[in-house]
């Protein structure tokens, strides 16, 4: 909606569904005659922190507050100077042959101030990079991917290379060895013990005991009951929204029955496999209970409470190795451990050598203008906001060349003084102190993203925050949002000059009810599913002063399969081939195009003439067999079969049959597949809370085909599908990413990548690779990576895009996503609230109506 931020460039957009609520009209909430501007809004996570947003609804409420060291053009390429709304008036690019390094030098404005009238400096920009390069940093920026001269050193406190490469694996190795010493000793108590029954209580004194008082065996036993507890809360919250109403039993012949389930309650015992369906006698069972009737009166606290207590103690070795708390435990483990080991261990480099306040004592030229010191004496107190007569330079360098480097230097910068706090701010000093505290976890979470820096962003940006009487003076989260409307009042002091529009609002609005809200005035601005009759909707209003543009979006959608809930490959495979992708594409009718690879058309680096990987079952044999599944290929000449034609059904149930059959399951006692340890019990998520998405009938098309082949597939929209997937709590869905201008795919696909996008995968399961369950992925994952940083090492285009092909097979070949459309964005307003002449005209895929929301004006009402 504004002119993006790039570190916010690539992040999760989901077709998700919101909740309607009220706004004034005509005036703004506090009673003045100043009417607000009412933007809509997706479903929010509610994480509105510039460093750890993660979701595009979130992040666009954030990007509001913030300003970014660069900006982007309609062409996609890096904009800055005097009269852009970013942070640098100049920078330069100077490659060293002989050092093989590149140094960039950035000259920042001296007059780009915070939304408290304090200036932004060179001290705000080296906060925020050292935020996001230390050590212990998990949000979805991956700065540290870029290869900054001294970086490797600064993060692991080593100097050889080799040491450099294995610092993660000793705290990873630490991390996994207590998860086994907690389950071993755990184990040897329930053994010595059969048939006791334990309370949490009882068991953490015979840990104790076992372990000879190990403090990590009681600490790790404590942390495991409290992220359980979590996991399950968040479960239930996550079954909620009267989910239950779109469950479907079928009996044993595929026919539907009236059993249904009627409560959030009933809906998360489904979920956690402890209210199951009996196919052959139709009915619903029940672990805890033979009296189904008995569920009625059951509350959220008894039914967390029987699954806390039936998995703690005794199971505690599943949830451990098996359950979301697993990947949670290990992150804190790891991260505990490295805090630790820095903790002991005295801080050799004490600051990132490639990153230079260049000219803090010395005079530096930037294409051929010099830019006098600014403080030659050293002074550590010097915080230049009062230059006059020179701009502060920053300089990266980093090792050789990097594409996609110029990027990462473009995040947007947020206040120190609010995102810190006073101990570490009176410590800055240019040299060992930045403002953060190095390696530690806890500063992250009680400093950089405590509860209310979570829930109010504060930056630079063209608006600030308020509460609903448009005050700015102590604003809570609680204020900000307030049922679900979010309030916003110009920053005076933007440097992109002061907004037009003094109040905005953003609104949650259901996507079923986008269209209906714009015309009833309840909001100005929407941007709705582009399918032909939405646009025929738009274009039979536009005598009622209803405008509307189409850009070609920079992302793509696809369905994701978590490998971390769906272990085995060609059961991934098998869902993916029984996913007729092109029903995804109709929904959009002339509006979007087939896509095969995790890439937006837009990218030049898209491959040219692919063809699908996972071909669906039911559809035509494509004609290029040389890039597909290779079990299909084999199948396709197996039964006989040319481009063009078609399986039966019983070959297609043979096939998908083959697959999992071949991976060890055999149909279950209740009619289902499964292996022992995992059942083919899968939700599919659409993301949202009503139906009117474009991957739904596909789904039901899929689970229907599933089913009756002992799948147990149930498909409903979930609006809180934007949480589950920051932290990868889902196991099968359909979304859409926003895709960077460069199509490097660090972020999303790396095996070294922190962002949240790679829970989505399973990769902390694939990496973790207990007991050599993902032995194939790992390779994949390994091979993966290592072409995603050859493409990283040249600027040849010609070179990136033949990196990037065999990227994106293997990607395919990983079997975690599916690749569906191509779409345009639709945005659609009020023209006579709005003034159409101040919406951005220079339109692409990189940027839209509202880039320039400073200088979006409404019109005078009588």
């Amino acid at each position: 909606m504004y002119k993006k931020l790039l570190s916010f460039a690539l992040v999760l957009v989901t077709l998700v569904a919101m909740i309607s609520c009220d706004s004034k009209k005509g005036e703004g909430a506090d009673g003045s005659k100043e009417r607000p501007l009412l933007l809509s809004s997706q479903e929010l996570d509610g994480v509105f922190n510039p460093f750890y947003s993660s979701s595009a609804a979130d992040s666009q409420i954030v990007g509001m507050t913030q300003i970014g060291m660069l900006g982007n053009n309609s062409k996609g390429e890096p904009t800055y100077g005097e009269d852009e709304a970013v942070v640098v008036l100049d920078y330069e690019t100077v490659y060293d042959k002989k050092a093989d390094t590149t140094t960039y030098y950035f000259v920042l404005k001296n007059n780009v101030k915070f939304s408290n009238g304090s200036s932004l400096t060179i001290r705000d920009v080296l906060f925020n990079l050292y935020v996001y390069l230390d050590p212990v940093y998990t949000g979805s920026s991956t700065i540290y991917s870029t290869d900054i001269v001294g970086l490797k050193e600064y993060r692991t406190q080593e100097e050889d290379e080799n040491s450099q490469d294995s610092f993660m694996e000793q705290f990873q190795i630490e991390a996994e060895t207590r998860m086994d010493n907690l389950v071993n000793y755990a184990n040897d108590i329930i053994d010595d013990n059969e048939y006791v029954s334990f309370s949490i209580e009882e068991f953490r004194e015979k840990l104790e005991e076992y372990s000879d008082n190990d403090e990590n065996v009681l600490a790790d036993y404590d942390k495991v009951c409290e992220l359980f507890a979590e996991e399950l809360d968040t479960d239930y919250k996550n079954s909620g929204g009267e989910a239950y109403k779109d469950v479907v039993f079928k009996d044993s012949t595929g026919t539907p029955t009236n059993v249904k389930l009627n409560s959030d309650v009933e809906m998360f015992l489904y979920n956690e496999g402890y209210l199951r369906w009996n196919r052959n006698d139709a009915k619903l069972e029940c672990s805890f209970t033979s009296n189904i009737n008995e569920i009625q009166y059951w509350t959220k606290e008894d039914t967390i409470k029987k699954i806390y207590e039936d998995k703690l103690p005794l199971a505690l070795e599943e949830v451990v190795y098996y359950w979301n708390t697993s990947s949670k435990l290990y992150e804190f483990l790891v991260n505990e451990a490295m805090e630790e080991f820095h903790k002991n261990n005295e801080r050799v480099f004490n600051n990132i050598s490639g990153i230079k306040f260049a000219n803090m004592k010395e005079d530096v030229i930037v294409r051929g203008k010099l830019y006098p010191a600014c403080n030659p004496s050293g002074d550590k107190s010097y915080d230049g906001s009062n230059l006059t007569n020179t701009n502060e330079v920053l300089s990266i360098t980093i090792n050789g060349v990097d594409p996609k480097a110029i990027w990462n230097c473009a995040f947007s910068v947020a206040p120190m003084y609010y995102y810190s706090d006073k101990e570490h701010i009176e410590a800055f000093d240019y040299e060992k102190n930045f403002g953060v505290e190095y390696a530690s976890q806890e500063f992250m979470e009680t400093v950089i993203k405590n509860s209310d820096k979570i829930g109010v962003p504060v930056g630079a940006g063209p608006y600030q925050v308020c509460d609903s009487s448009h005050s700015t003076e102590n604003v809570k989260a609680a204020d900000f949002r307030n049922n679900n409307i979010l309030y916003y009042t110009r920053n005076d002091y933007y440097i992109g000059g002061k907004p037009e529009i003094k109040y905005l609002h953003y609104q949650v609005v259901p996507t079923s009810n986008l269209i209906n809200s714009l015309y009833s005035k309840e909001v100005d601005f929407i941007q709705p599913n582009s399918n032909p009759e939405t646009i025929k909707d738009l274009d039979s209003h536009k005598k009622d002063g209803i405008g509307f543009k189409s850009i070609t979006t920079s992302g793509y959608g696809y369905i994701g399969v978590n490998a971390s809930f769906v272990p085995d490959i060609k059961v991934r495979q098998a869902i993916m081939h029984s996913i007729d992708t092109s029903m995804t594409v109709t929904y959009y009718g002339t509006e979007a195009k087939a896509i095969y690879r995790s890439m937006s058309l837009t990218s030049w680096a898209y491959p040219d003439g692919c063809t699908p990987y996972y071909p669906y079952i039911g559809g035509p044999v494509p004609t290029d067999l040389d890039v597909v599944n290779p079990d299909y290929a084999d199948y396709v000449e197996e039964c006989g079969k040319k481009a063009g034609d078609f399986f039966t059904e019983q070959e297609q149930t043979e096939f998908i049959i083959r697959l999992v059959e071949g991976s060890d399951y055999q149909v279950g006692g209740d009619g289902v597949y499964t292996n022992g340890k995992t059942k083919l019990k899968y939700t599919f998520t659409i993301a949202g809370s009503d139906k009117d998405h474009p991957a739904f009938n596909a789904f039901l098309k899929a689970s229907e085909f599933l089913n009756e082949i002992n799948f147990d597939i149930t498909v409903f929209p979930d609006a809180q599908a934007l949480s589950k997937l920051a932290s990868g709590n889902l196991a099968v869905w359909a979304a859409a990413w926003s895709s960077t201008i460069d199509p490097d795919m660090y972020q999303v696909y790396h095996k070294d990548s922190t962002a949240t996008s790679t829970l989505n995968w399973g990769y902390k399961q694939i990496l973790q690779n207990t007991g050599g369950k993902y032995d194939v992925e790992l390779a994949i994952v390994e091979e993966l990576s290592e072409i995603i940083e050859k493409a990283r090492e040249t600027e040849d285009q010609n070179k990136r895009k033949r990196y990037y092909e065999t990227a994106l097979n293997l990607v395919m070949e990983l079997a975690v996503e599916l690749p569906t459309y191509q779409r345009d964005d639709l945005f659609a307003y009020n023209n006579k609230v709005i003034d159409e002449k101040s919406l951005n005209t220079d339109l692409s895929p990189y940027t839209g109506l509202l880039s320039d929301i400073h200088k979006v004006r409404l019109l005078k009402t009588k």
